[in-house]
């Protein structure tokens, strides 16, 4: 692993380099990181799935958003349209490293939806991995705010919820309201267009948003695939988002794409 810096002086962003072991594929991979609040569940993870696969051939590159991790700038300045440009940013970084013309995108929950975007707006992939995506922005706001209810009844002294125009946290991580509504537009089903490379949806159960984006892309024709992949004992989204299956189904998907 070789830890970096790259984008601007004023606005860096901190990245890791998984250099390809062996005989070398002819395409990278940026794995796109899910927001914060689900950031230390899958961490381990993306290391996980960045070795190996690099030990298939694959350049991989992984990093923070601004704002995020060890990257340069505040909490309260994460918006959806800058964490796009930063998987841009990320691309091109790998590209420069490598000498790799093409790359291809893998994003977990929000980091599913932000590469969407980029590839959306411009960014030339040869693949994309939507990992158990974010493919409406009211419902994983909710989720999420549930899941903050439930731990909340199980704390020795819970704390009175404050109402969601005062309250900017989620699951003790900063939520600034701007981002909320970034987030809250988020509808991967409804985007006017698509990328035209393939498409992979992995995930460890059926779920009805996933449906609905299954049935958008076969409407239009595109390359898309659906992979229910179940984890033996699978306990619960932490199981699905920790799956040892999902990650080797990942890795199978971007061999072939190669």
């Amino acid at each position: 692993m070789t830890p970096c810096f790259f984008g601007t002086s004023e606005r860096q962003l901190f990245g890791i380099h998984h250099p390809a072991q062996g005989a070398e594929r002819a395409i990278g991979v940026v794995l796109c990181y899910p927001a914060a609040q689900e950031y230390m569940l899958t961490h381990w993870a993306f290391r996980k799935l960045a070795g190996m696969l690099s030990r298939e051939g694959f350049h991989v590159f992984r990093f923070d958003y601004y704002g995020t991790g060890d990257s340069a700038g505040e909490v309260h300045e994460g918006r959806v349209s800058t964490w796009v440009q930063d998987i841009r940013l990320a691309a091109t970084e790998l590209q420069d490293l490598t000498g790799v013309q093409r790359v291809a995108l893998v994003g977990l929950r929000l980091g599913a939806a932000l590469a969407v975007r980029a590839a959306t707006e411009g960014l030339s992939t040869a693949a994309l991995v939507l990992w158990e995506p974010l493919v409406q922005g009211d419902a994983w706001i909710q989720e999420l705010e549930l899941l903050q209810a439930r731990r909340a009844t199980r704390t020795l002294y819970p704390q009175p919820e404050s109402p969601l125009e005062v309250r900017q946290e989620l699951l003790g991580f900063a939520f600034p309201r701007a981002l909320r509504d970034d987030i809250l537009a988020l509808d991967l089903a409804a985007l006017p267009a698509w990328p035209a490379t393939r498409t992979h949806l992995v995930a460890g159960a059926p779920r009805p948003e996933y449906q609905r984006l299954q049935e958008r892309l076969e409407s239009t024709g595109l390359p898309f695939q659906h992979h229910l992949v179940p984890e033996e004992g699978a306990g619960g989204q932490e199981s699905a988002l920790l799956s040892n299956r999902i990650l080797q189904t990942i890795t199978t998907l971007l061999k072939e794409a190669a």
